[in-house]
């Protein structure tokens, strides 16, 4: 199965700490890139052509989804109602009424493509379809991304991307005409009976139907074939990571580009929109080995038939070596090894030295190339002005004391990785409002109040985060809270899925709402500053922000525009700072600090 979801009784790992291919493959190119980018959460620039790859292989599989025998190529994108969803964003196993498919009635016959260059002429009209779609819902979340990068219009060449989707329409179809002149009557026949794997491949139908309703007699038909050859991939319609294939002590995950099932066939393919022209070529190989580990791990050892490689914009396919049992023994104990070194415990950053691996060379399609590289891996690295074993040779600050202009003491900074994030309080409940993201006010006698956001519904061990029977009066402990103090004084305690409210027991220790601190005082070395546009009923606005860093820990500060004061735009890459009275907030593992009417950015120089 190309699924593998986690065991809940028993994932003691969660979703935030597996190991994945790409973690893997950063920390070999350098293991301080991984720790900047997995530790510290550095967002690398995101420039137009990550966004590109990604519609283009959505259009592909948009168009793979859709029958020639249900859809003309002239049809709307979304034809295709949504796929319906379960409560995990998952194509929902119980839902019973008409799927997206059964919601169209078929073509008449003289409609359907009658040999393979018209069904190829209509599956390259139906990908430029959703291309369009595609690119288009893409650049408004590349515009919406506070790491923006570059120039849309002139970064993004919607020639080449035309090519790229009708190249992945090409290779697909190599598998079509296989299909039509190999597949087994017997296999044939199963699927004409209404045959389903455990996870089908997306066609806008249910996971059970009785005859399909595309069955013909006699040898399999082209119609035919373009259904039984469909890959599995992951439902466009699915929410992100919900398809992913979990590792059965659940360490690892992965999330297959295609799966070919086809004439018993198991071959998983990895779609690249690029050229394979540059060092990454090296780490998709790597990374489709994994994922062969991966498939053999969750299907009783049993290996795949093949893997690929698809250089779209090559228009090329590279077959990759599947490993034999003893590397993939070898590779799994490889993996786990990793594993426990990154994901069990967070390394310090000793234990994450800036040794870059050297640069590798491929030509188009991923060929392995003897000219040199063009630049040395620090010298392309996003993190070069940070690190030392780039450019910067100086020391982060790691808090300490400051005499900022117009003040007469000095002001004592937080080293980063020593702020307390998470706050424990109790209190009598107070008032409770319901709704979609309910919320309880909790009070210590008349002194404090405090406004409790239940942000999320699921406790991260699968519980509620708040008891469903709660009343006005009952004793309250909210457990591992965002706490924070707004610019008018309130205090908010914001539960995720990290946190809950749970009811006081006899003999419980109280806590005060006094007790937690709101407000830091912090220090650090400028990485990058972040910027976020758009309008609301009340006009345009703009957040700002900043990625800081010390020796041994970083923050993502952010505000509105007007909060930040001029020398904001003053600041570079590389400037140290001391920024006063921010708050924290945050998601999950995610904390960011906020910036207040009465914060202060200072720059500090040498």
């Amino acid at each position: 199965m190309p699924v593998r979801l986690p065991n809940p009784e028993l994932d003691f790992v969660g979703q935030y700490n597996r190991l994945s291919a790409s973690q893997v493959n950063t920390w070999k190119a350098c293991p301080r890139l991984w720790y900047y980018e997995k530790v510290r959460r550095f967002v690398m620039p995101q420039i137009p052509i990550l966004y590109v790859g990604r519609a283009v292989e959505e259009a592909i599989c948009k168009t793979l989804k859709e029958s020639p025998s249900l859809i003309v190529s002239s049809a709307p994108a979304d034809i295709y109602a949504p796929t319906p969803l379960d409560d995990e964003g998952r194509p929902d196993r119980n839902y019973d009424k008409k799927w997206p498919a059964e919601q169209l009635l078929l073509l008449a016959k003289s409609k359907w493509p009658t040999d393979s260059d018209s069904l190829l002429e209509w599956a390259n009209q139906r990908v430029l379809s959703h291309l369009t779609v595609c690119l288009e819902a893409m650049r408004i979340e590349w515009s919406k991304h506070d790491r923006k990068a570059g120039d849309w219009e002139a970064d993004v060449d919607m020639d080449r991307c035309e090519r790229m989707a009708r190249n992945g329409i090409r290779l697909h179809m190599g598998e079509v005409n296989s299909c039509m002149k190999t597949v087994r009557q017997e296999e044939v026949d199963a699927w004409r009976a209404g045959k389903r794997d455990f996870w089908p491949a997306p066609d806008g139908r249910g996971y059970s139907i009785d005859v399909h309703p595309l069955a013909q007699t006699g040898p399999v038909t082209l119609i035919e074939a373009w259904e039984i050859a469909r890959p599995w991939f992951v439902d466009p319609d699915a929410k992100p990571f919900m398809m992913n294939a979990v590792h059965p002590e659940h360490w690892f995950q992965g999330e297959y580009d295609l799966v070919y099932r086809w004439g018993g066939q198991k071959k998983i393919v990895d779609i690249k929109a690029s050229l394979g022209n540059s060092d990454r070529s090296g780490d998709y190989v790597e990374q489709l080995r994994m994922y062969a580990y991966l498939w053999w791990i969750t299907h009783d050892k049993e290996p795949v038939d093949s893997l690929e490689i698809w250089y779209l914009a090559a228009d090329t396919i590279k077959t990759i070596e599947v490993p034999s049992e003893q590397e993939l023994e070898e590779l799994g104990a490889e993996l786990h090894s990793m594993w426990s070194q990154l994901r069990e415990e967070t390394p310090r950053i000793e234990r994450c030295p800036p040794d870059p691996a050297p640069m590798r060379s491929f030509g188009p399609g991923g060929v392995p190339s003897d000219d040199a590289p063009k630049m040395s891996r620090c010298q392309r690295c996003d993190w070069s002005h940070v690190c030392p074993g780039g450019e910067f040779k100086d020391e982060h600050p790691n808090g300490g004391s400051f005499h900022l202009p117009g003040l007469v003491t000095e002001t004592e900074g937080t080293p980063l990785d020593e702020i307390k994030t998470r706050h424990t309080v109790t209190g009598q409940v107070h008032a409770i409002i319901s709704g979609n993201r309910p919320r309880i006010t909790i009070a210590e006698g008349n002194s404090a109040f405090a406004d409790v956001q239940i942000q999320a519904s699921e406790y991260k061990d699968g519980g509620p985060t708040m008891p469903e029977d709660l009343k006005k009066g009952d004793v309250v402990c909210v457990e591992n809270a965002f706490f924070q103090i707004n610019y008018k004084g309130a205090l908010i305690l914001k539960v995720d899925p990290f946190a809950r409210v749970v009811r006081m027991q006899d003999g419980d220790e109280e806590i005060s709402l006094h007790t937690p601190r709101a407000r830091w005082n912090i220090i650090g070395t400028v990485v990058y500053r972040t910027e976020k546009r758009g309008v609301s009923a009340r006009g345009d606005w703009c957040r700002k922000g900043l990625m800081l860093m010390d020796e041994f820990g970083s923050l993502k500060v952010e505000g509105w525009q007007a909060d930040w004061g001029t020398q904001y735009d003053m600041l570079k890459p590389g400037d140290r700072v001391v920024i006063t009275n921010i708050g924290i907030d945050g998601w999950a593992a995610l904390t960011k600090g906020e910036m207040y009417r009465s914060s202060r950015l200072h720059i500090l120089h040498d």
